[in-house]
């Protein structure tokens, strides 16, 4: 994790300025053999990390070399009163398949922005969702 400007396309999809930092979480994966790489960039609002105690105290640790244990994150966004909704585009790439996930929360106001690319030829693409108990 890192506190560093995002790629330009995240800045403008969560309403940062140019070059203005946030919390950025890259994550890269493979087989032991290389094949199947998953590449991902998450880049958080300016809002997320206002509002959700748990990301916000990632700023003064995310030089790059801190662990992070993001897994949580959407929970911590619903436990700060935050309403989600996920907006995922895929887009077929030359050897690629794109997942770009968009959310924001019930104002509207953008959360997060996703990309995740993945090497089409190895890797199959599966969605799993776990919604939580009514309460």
């Amino acid at each position: 994790v890192t506190w560093e400007a995002p790629p330009p396309e995240h800045a403008e999809a969560l309403g940062l300025a140019p070059a203005r930092p946030t919390l950025v979480h890259r994550y890269e994966s493979a087989a032991a053999d290389g094949s199947g790489l998953r590449t991902a960039v998450t880049s958080f609002s300016a809002v997320a990390v206002t509002e959700v105690e748990e990301l916000a105290r990632y700023r003064d640790r995310a030089d790059g070399c801190a662990s992070a244990q993001l897994r949580r994150a959407y929970d911590w966004m619903r436990k700060a009163g935050l309403t989600l909704h996920h907006r995922d585009a895929i887009t077929r790439l030359p050897q690629s398949v794109r997942v770009t996930r968009r959310v924001h929360d019930q104002y509207d106001r953008p959360l997060e922005i996703t990309e995740l690319v993945v090497e089409a030829q190895q890797d199959a693409l599966v969605y799993e969702f776990t919604l939580p108990a009514a309460g």
